[in-house]
């Protein structure tokens, strides 16, 4: 058990494993330069014999007493999105864009921005406020009441949310779902694509029924990924993600050298990941001129929430 949340005990834990490792090394030495001494004395003259046993007994009592253990670093996730190069901006173009599901009800009202491929954008606001409403308009599954998206002629997009569980046939193992919609491809290309997800040996082959909810995800992830989008909208993407999970999406997003665009309540990842953050409130989208932690603060002043 440790105290503190979980930034804090990343740090008690690293420093904590650091002292270990020291004294691992310290008695490493120490029980190596014993038995060379006893090894080349044990059989000398009866003054060094009598160094050699002393040596022996007590050896023997710090193996008695537990010797401190090596570290063992916990087996990290690496999940790896294929690089994809860039297009010209604009992108992604909303002009003047107003959208509602009934004329009377707007949700957004002559909005205006642009998204890049080196654009990293954390979308945050209010439930209701229409944040994944903004995604679909984004990728052109809602169009706008009046006013224009525009999007580059190249551009690919995959968008990752919670209902594309529903798209897998759970009674396939997760290596025949992808070969089935991507066919063509060789088996160990399609094993390596599931691969980079964390997904390996038995689990690519077992009906996906049998996978947790976070093995799902990944499959899910898989299969965006080999589209090799240039921009990703993802939405709400940590549910089922444990947090050494989420740390390997967040590394691989920045390392991969698409767009993004992101809705999370995990202010976690929001801050390894994005550059800006846009709040989506009042049938607006406005840039919040700061980082997620600082909206966090003004979120809790706003509650009267004081630390």
């Amino acid at each position: 058990m440790y105290t503190g949340n979980y930034d804090q005990y990343v740090q008690t834990r690293g420093d904590l494993e650091e002292n270990q490792m020291k004294q691992y090394k310290w008695e490493q030495e120490q029980i190596a330069n014993m038995k060379e001494y006893i090894a080349r004395f044990g059989h000398g003259s009866a003054k060094l014999a009598r160094q050699a046993q002393s040596k022996e007994k007590t050896l023997a009592k710090m193996e008695r007493g537990g010797l401190t253990e090596k570290v063992v670093r916990d087996q990290v996730l690496v999940f790896r999105f294929t690089d994809v190069g860039k297009l010209p901006p604009p992108v992604l173009q909303f002009s003047e864009v107003s959208f509602g599901y009934t004329p009377d009800n707007l949700i957004y009202k002559n909005i205006d921005f642009g998204v890049d491929l080196d654009s990293r954008i954390a979308l945050v606001g209010p439930n209701g406020a229409g944040k994944s409403t903004l995604l679909k308009l984004m990728t052109g599954d809602l169009f706008p009441s009046d006013g224009m998206v525009k999007r580059h002629n190249h551009l690919r997009i995959a968008q990752y949310h919670q209902h594309l569980a529903e798209k897998l046939d759970l009674d396939v193992p997760a290596l025949q779902f992808m070969m089935n919609e991507y066919p063509g491809n060789e088996e160990e290309k399609m094993r390596a694509a599931i691969g980079r997800f964390g997904l390996t040996g038995k689990a690519q082959v077992m009906p996906m029924k049998n996978l947790s909810d976070g093995q799902k995800s990944r499959v899910i992830f898989a299969w965006l990924a080999w589209r090799q989008p240039q921009l990703l909208l993802l939405d709400e993407p940590t549910n089922h993600l444990d947090i050494e999970t989420i740390d390997s999406l967040a590394e691989a997003l920045n390392e991969w050298d698409g767009g993004l665009v992101l809705v999370s309540h995990d202010f976690r990842l929001i801050n390894q990941v994005a550059h800006e953050i846009w709040v989506c409130a009042d049938q607006k989208v406005t840039r919040w001129e700061g980082d997620i932690m600082d909206f966090k603060k003004h979120l809790k002043a706003k509650a009267g929430i004081v630390d």
